[in-house]
């Protein structure tokens, strides 16, 4: 399994959320790159970045943040938030951004889905709320149900699922185990757990469930996970 540092940008700022509320956010870092510099050097290698600012108005805010991130960081990194066409996508990936995490528009057009198996980057986005997928930083219900995206998904090329329990997401209240289990009996698409977690407890869990990956937020800036422990878990 891969642990994967997750870094929230907005307004400039590593920020983190709480089941996707932009009311509800607390600032954890007020020069982003300078973060991931030190999170490398204790021990980190893979990030997600994720442009909120972005994800809320559907175009790119933070490229020029992500660049200078992207600077630091030694291995992994996908970037999402905003990415809604394929300019987008071929903008990240030549920025060398490991994974493109695609969502709003995938899940809400069918044609512009089945486009996305010329690029060989993509991480789908893939946020449920009891059970249906979400778009548009949350706040809307997507056209296609859970089962037709799936369904779509399997005859793709995409690289991985990132799964997140928006019910969970920044709550430190451990990921939705049971969600995840059913996700992997639905495809044999590559998981990326989000969501939750709060312990390295939490992480041996998905780590016996054989996801691809988990991401690690709001429990490392609380304290509650240090980055040497998370990565002796990494594959």
């Amino acid at each position: 399994m891969k642990i994967f540092f997750a870094m929230d940008l907005i307004g400039g700022k590593a920020v983190r959320l709480v089941k996707g509320d932009f009311s509800q956010s607390t600032v954890y870092s007020q020069n982003p790159p300078e973060t991931i510099d030190n999170m490398c050097r204790a021990g980190a290698k893979d990030f997600h970045i994720l442009d909120l600012d972005g994800a809320r108005e559907g175009k790119r805010v933070h490229s020029d943040l992500i660049s200078a991130i992207r600077k630091k960081v030694p291995g992994y990194m996908e970037v999402g938030g905003g990415i809604r066409t394929d300019e987008d996508i071929a903008y990240y990936s030549a920025m060398s951004i490991d994974g493109v995490i695609v969502g709003t528009r995938a899940l809400q057009e069918r044609a512009f889905f089945k486009t996305l198996s010329r690029f060989k980057n993509i991480v789908l986005g893939l946020d449920l709320y009891e059970g249906r997928p979400m778009v548009k930083g949350w706040k809307e219900a997507a056209a296609l149900s859970l089962e037709e995206v799936l369904d779509l998904a399997s005859g793709s090329e995409i690289m991985a699922i990132l799964f997140t329990s928006i019910s969970k997401d920044g709550t430190l209240s451990g990921p939705d185990f049971d969600a995840i289990d059913s996700m992997q009996k639905m495809t044999n698409l590559r998981i990326i757990a989000s969501g939750g977690v709060s312990s390295i407890e939490d992480l041996r869990r998905l780590k016996g469930m054989n996801v691809w990956a988990a991401i690690v937020g709001k429990a490392y800036y609380e304290g509650r996970i240090q980055i040497e422990e998370a990565v002796e878990l990494a594959d």
